[in-house]
């Protein structure tokens, strides 16, 4: 810590907290950082600003799209699926990309590399956080992390990796929390032994903590109790998950991953901590994590699930009501995690606004159709204002595919590097700022219900329940009409795959009963599309 002592209090934004055994603590922005030239953060162009900072979040296994797409929405009027249930309250900060990807069927080491290279194949080139970490992260402690929950994937080792280095390598990835957090906060100890008798990092940096609020004003008070707090609880959070042994605190010795008395939400959920607590203190300003490998094996068990992520990810071709209600809950855990981290960044005040104002956070999966292993629609969502460059709140569903290298090469270009290209892409993506892109036009067709004596037939376009309870439930919309339920059995399920047919306007005929006013579809004889696309595609494996 600088000299207090001066009447010109104002600190480096690098300022650490120290203490006993070289304790070392960075801080967030608080007002005191401000009013010098010397003192501030400095952007690209030399003025001070917030830094911008660049976060992914990758989801394995890609969607169930009958509960992941929008359709018929707008850019400024669309209702978030039910999969997005768990984020929706934070609408207003996204960016929801639809018709994102570039080709058919993918593998899953393939898709994994394709997320942040533009490419599936084994070029000698870097990922794009990579390239972004190398033009941002100057005068941070930590040029970049890479994350992960899930260890190596040896039998399709690229399923374990979405980050590469310049040469194309693969960039080692770290799944401890425990071992995340110490390299950020904690200044290794000459004696590692020491580690287990030191009850708390803040502790060792009272003094230094105690000189700090006695020249803080009311605002920056708050702001540095709401900090501690968040160390402090993070800290209690990975106690818990300690290794039990003859002593509470951790063995730092040994740096061994526990293996007991955690389960998988309490390791991804204190992981996520640490990543809000690093972005908060400018610690790095680029993170990529993995909440699964592509091809993912883990076992969801403490969600009551016996089955493997990967195994339920081929919806189709294992269809069951069970094996259905599986993925969602998987699924739904997904989007919760995304949620989570979004709810702490939106919490912690970054000069004058919130963190999550003053950063990107790309959230998706390499691949759309979980079971058809497609690279089309491929779900992607932008979060977070980048510092005033994106403008959020809306669905922007493209007229044609889009390559995900575009998205990249935009994403490049946010954080002020100079690139003509990127993978097989050299114009960015449209729109992400507000201007004008080529938005998806429906064709325009007519909707009809036509119903004698048990027998229907009802044009409209099919959706799923919002009720994700109702995994084998569906709708169809009817202009100035209420919606027609379907209720079938798994013959007509699977026999018709109806999933495949949701968002699409369809013509569909059956066997129907009256409830309450409402049409209810009991049996399906036939369904044909608007527009004859009524052919499921072929699972490729």
């Amino acid at each position: 810590m600088p000299n207090m002592k001066s009447r010109n209090w104002r600190i480096d934004r690098r300022t650490f907290l120290r203490g006993a055994a070289g304790a070392l603590v960075p801080l967030p922005f608080i007002n005191l950082m401000e009013g010098s030239a010397d003192n501030g953060i400095r952007n690209l162009a030399g003025d001070t600003q917030p830094p911008v900072r660049f976060m992914t979040l990758f989801k394995p296994n890609g969607v169930h799209p009958p509960s992941w797409n929008i359709n018929g929405g707008m850019e400024n009027d669309f209702r978030m699926s039910p999969l997005m249930k768990p984020f929706a309250k934070h609408k207003e900060d996204l960016i929801i990309l639809d018709n994102m990807g570039d080709f058919g069927f993918s593998s899953h080491s393939n898709s994994t590399r394709r997320f942040l290279s533009g490419h599936h194949n084994n070029r000698k080139s870097a990922s794009v956080d990579q390239i972004i970490a190398d033009k941002i992260s100057a005068g941070t402690p930590h040029r970049s992390l890479e994350l992960t929950t899930e260890g190596l994937f040896t039998n399709q080792i690229d399923c374990s990796y979405i980050s590469y280095d310049k040469k194309g390598g693969r960039i080692p990835r770290e799944s401890d929390p425990q071992l995340v957090f110490d390299r950020l906060f904690r200044n290794p100890l000459r004696d590692p032994n020491q580690r287990r008798h030191i009850s708390s990092l803040l502790d060792r940096v009272s003094n230094d903590a105690k000189a700090l609020q006695r020249i803080a004003g009311a605002e920056d008070q708050a702001t540095l109790d709401e900090y501690f707090t968040a160390v402090r609880e993070t800290e209690k959070r990975l106690e818990k998950m300690a290794p039990v042994s003859g002593s509470k605190g951790v063995d730092f010795s040994s740096l061994v991953r526990p293996e007991s008395g955690v389960n998988l939400n309490e390791q991804v959920e204190a992981m996520l901590d640490v990543i809000a607590m690093a972005l908060w203190t400018d610690s790095t300003r680029c993170i990529s994590y993995m909440l699964g490998n592509s091809n993912s094996r883990m076992i969801f068990d403490f969600l009551g699930i016996k089955k493997q992520h990967h195994y339920l990810s081929h919806f189709f071709r294992n269809f069951s009501r069970s094996n259905i209600d599986s993925l969602l809950k998987i699924s739904l855990w997904h989007m919760e995690k995304f949620d989570y981290l979004l709810s702490k960044l939106k919490s912690y005040k970054d000069h004058h606004g919130r963190l999550l104002d003053h950063c990107v956070v790309l959230y998706g999966s390499g691949m759309g159709h979980s079971d058809n292993h497609t690279a089309q629609r491929i779900p992607i969502v932008l979060a977070g204002k980048g510092g005033g460059q994106l403008k959020t709140g809306r669905y922007l569903r493209y007229s044609q595919n889009q390559e995900l290298s575009r998205l990249h090469l935009s994403l490049l270009r946010m954080f002020g590097v100079e690139s003509d290209s990127f993978a097989n892409s050299s114009s960015p993506l449209p729109g992400l700022g507000g201007g004008s892109f080529d938005e998806y036009r429906e064709r325009p067709f007519t909707s009809w219900v036509k119903s004698e004596q048990g027998k229907m037939t009802v044009q409209g376009r099919l959706r799923m329940s919002d009720n994700l309870d109702e995994a084998k439930v569906f709708y169809m919309d009817i202009k100035d009409k209420p919606p027609a339920r379907i209720e079938i059995g798994f013959g007509d399920f699977h026999g018709f795959n109806v999933a495949y047919h949701v968002g699409t306007p369809i013509t569909l005929s059956g066997n129907s009963s009256e409830r309450n006013g409402q049409l209810v579809i009991t049996r399906i004889t036939e369904i044909k599309s608007v527009f004859g696309n009524s052919k499921p595609g072929k699972a490729g494996g």
